[in-house]
């Protein structure tokens, strides 16, 4: 596959100015207080390849360098050093809205904003009545921009952004973008960009819609590429870096106090893939069939229960168990917990032993290989106590011909033709094995 973004050893840096001469009279009468400056890198050796018609996601915490990068590729900045190259024309959804004339009417902006993206009069002409009412914005087409809301023209700016014919897209957290109903169109555009195999770079802080849209992530801390690879693992690491740093700050905090820290996270210990803060802790994970006994090998469409073991080092309050399940490249599949399933869980005092059971009266995978991540936390989706990222596998075995994770089940019905089970010839013909009750992999047809 060639490559469509290469980037190699390239430093950003900016020059931060220490004082405020901000009038001419200040410069003048100081004239070397201009002068003065401290440097900041918000690139350091950055080197990343990415292939021509993936979906790349960016994540990092807040000033690691993402938007200094898609800036770069863009040709926005040019870097301090290093080189990169960018093989294909180049379409950055960085500022929505950039360019805007609040004088001028929403259908007016179209056709300044999509004069900035390279479309022709002609193309926008064509498109007008899509944007608009992508937008949903067909009653004010005629309003001024300054009479909108900021999520009306920045639901203007996102329809006509994605109009763009470039082969490579840069987008900078358009996630954001709108109310939830807008925003389910918004994902519906990352559907077509990937089925169009269009190459896309999405920097963005939502890492479950980085796990599931991008093929793979590179985390930015403090200017340097600190992890590459398959999306879920990148976001797991990201996800462990920031409990680490948590941990570390209820430490420091402890010891201004004058208090005991509190118990040193899994991750400190040097368990790969386990972080959290630790005052209750996960012994173990069994997996166990219909028979009541311990397995990594299950039916689908047969009972299992994933018993979560644990151990209270210090006796908490809140405490929330919850379980996800990845397919075998690291793709969350799903997940639940404790709380959002509407149960309390009462911590026994220090030194106890519990489990928790997730019993599932049938498994809905398809035949594959998948992992499960277990967690224990005080808050739906914050401060983890222990957290066990893809450490324990299994194996689902199914003979329904079906094609992806879920089985999605096999009752078809008709109208006015007849739905008769498969004859023995088809079945001997195709390679098929006959279930029990007659079918080929457990379905029922009905006619009506």
């Amino acid at each position: 596959m060639s490559v469509a973004i290469a980037v190699e050893h390239v430093d950003k840096r900016f020059r931060v100015p220490l004082d405020r001469s901000t009038t001419l009279k200040a410069r003048i009468v100081h004239p070397r207080s201009s002068s003065r400056y401290r440097e900041l890198y918000a690139l350091r050796d950055v080197s990343l390849e990415i292939p021509f018609g993936t979906f790349t996601g960016i994540v990092g915490p807040n000033g690691c360098g993402k938007s200094t990068l898609l800036k770069l590729l863009a040709g926005i900045y040019q870097p301090t050093a290093g080189r990169l190259a960018v093989n294909s024309r180049v379409s950055p959804f960085l500022e929505l809205g950039v360019g805007f004339n609040p004088e001028l009417t929403a259908r007016d902006n179209v056709f300044l904003n999509g004069a900035v993206l390279g479309l022709t009069r002609r193309d926008l002409h064509s498109r007008l009545d899509d944007i608009i009412g992508f937008a949903e914005l067909e009653e004010f087409a005629d309003q001024k921009l300054k009479n909108f809301s900021s999520g009306m023209q920045v639901r203007l700016a996102f329809a006509v952004a994605i109009q763009a014919d470039a082969g490579i897209l840069l987008m900078d957290e358009v996630l954001a973008v709108g109310d939830a109903r807008f925003q389910e169109r918004c994902f519906d555009v990352f559907d077509r960009f990937k089925r169009e195999g269009r190459t896309v770079v999405l920097v963005t802080h939502d890492l479950g819609a980085a796990e599931l849209y991008c093929d793979s992530a590179f985390l930015l801390d403090h200017g340097t590429l600190v992890a590459q690879g398959q999306a879920g693992e990148v976001c797991s690491v990201y996800r462990r870096r920031v409990a680490e740093r948590s941990d570390a700050d209820a430490a420091a905090a402890a010891a201004a106090a004058g208090e005991a820290a509190p118990p040193a996270s899994a991750s400190v210990e040097g368990t790969p893939g386990r972080w959290g803060t630790g005052e209750v802790r996960i012994t173990d994970v069994e997996l166990i069939g219909p028979d009541g006994l311990r397995h990594h090998t299950f039916a689908s469409g047969r009972p299992m229960v994933i018993r979560v073991h644990c151990e209270v080092l210090q006796q908490v309050e809140d405490l929330i168990c919850g379980i996800h399940v990845h397919r075998g490249d690291g793709y969350v599949l799903g997940g639940t917990n404790t709380f959002f399933s509407g149960w309390e869980l009462r911590c026994p005092p220090a030194g106890a032993r519990f489990s928790v059971d997730w019993a599932l009266d049938e498994v809905r995978l398809l035949g594959g290989h998948y992992r499960l991540s277990a967690v224990l936390a005080r808050h739906p989706t914050a401060h983890p106590m222990d957290g066990l990222d893809q450490k324990f596998e299994f194996r689902v075995m199914s003979t329904a011909h079906q094609i992806g994770a879920f089985s999605m089940g096999t009752d078809w019905r008709s109208e006015g033709i007849d739905l008769l089970p498969l004859s023995d010839h088809l079945v001997s013909r195709y390679g098929l094995s006959r279930q029990a009750d007659g079918s080929t992999d457990g379905g029922e047809s009905k006619s009506a």
